[in-house]
């Protein structure tokens, strides 16, 4: 097969897929199929992909891959460099009104980091567990960038009205 034909074949498959709301790219859909597997499991509803808070999960994963947001000394990684927290973000974006909000990360360097290893370390990690198990939350948005496949960059900001 040609390379044109090949590219064409890919785009026709992303065309057809597509991504679900409150995602961009299809990793970032198998992702919240993942958390939605884990919810399930734990006796939650699935969240529903919602595209705004989606937009305030990708403007802090944007912050996180360009200023290394997530590393700053003296911050839990939720801070970003504008000095915004995950609720002033979901708010900004739309998400409103609000009763409840919780926001998850990770970061990771290895070339084999995909969304089963991403959603094991939150599963891993009690903080982020609580909140991606927490069954109050109804709406998920999904933040998902991998830089050159060498990096990767994941927020998925949950909220309820």
């Amino acid at each position: 097969m040609s390379r044109i034909t090949g590219a064409a074949t890919v785009a026709m498959l992303l065309t057809s897929v597509g991504c679900a709301g409150g995602t961009s790219n299809l990793p970032a859909t198998r992702l919240l199929e993942l958390i939605n597997q884990k919810r399930s499991e734990a006796g939650c509803q699935s969240v529903s992909g919602n595209d705004t808070l989606r937009v305030a999960a990708e403007q802090h994963v944007v912050d996180m891959r360009d200023h290394n947001a997530h590393l700053q000394i003296g911050t839990d990684g939720h801070t970003g460099t504008d000095g915004s927290r995950p609720e002033q973000r979901i708010v900004a974006a739309g998400y409103t009104p609000i009763s409840r909000s919780g926001e998850i990360l990770y970061y990771s360097t290895d070339p084999a980091a995909n969304e089963a290893t991403n959603v094991a370390w939150w599963m891993n990690s009690p903080p982020h567990r609580a909140v991606m198990l927490n069954c109050d939350f109804t709406d998920a948005g999904v933040g998902l960038v991998y830089p050159g496949g060498t990096r990767w960059y994941s927020v998925v900001d949950f909220g309820r009205h």
